[in-house]
């Protein structure tokens, strides 16, 4: 959703904002992925502290775009949902890496 509304006018032109967002909204999915490969929990851990940390720059992203007039009242309410899920799920699984690693 962020990539197709930053496609077009009026995000598009400024190039800036744009980047800062797809690559905040892309560490989040990469530093995510990274610790899933990742065998034991105190290895994971921290991969998935730093994605945390992205959706919360994506966030700020979003309602900053919202104030530049990039995006609508609702294209930025559904991106921030859709933000807002993707942290709790971040969390849910950084709470069960306090569990003992696998043997």
């Amino acid at each position: 959703m962020i990539i197709h509304h930053t496609e077009s006018a009026p995000a598009s032109k400024d190039f800036r904002f744009t980047s800062n967002l797809r690559d905040a909204v892309s560490s989040a999915c990469r530093n995510q992925a990274e610790g899933f490969y990742k065998f034991r929990h105190k290895e994971q851990k921290p991969y998935f502290k730093t994605a945390r940390a992205s959706l919360g720059e994506t966030k700020d992203c979003i309602r900053d775009g919202k104030q530049r007039g990039y995006f609508s009242p609702e294209v930025a309410e559904q991106m921030t949902n859709l933000c807002g899920r993707a942290m709790i799920a971040n969390l849910r699984w950084l709470k069960t890496l306090d569990r003992p690693d696998p043997d």
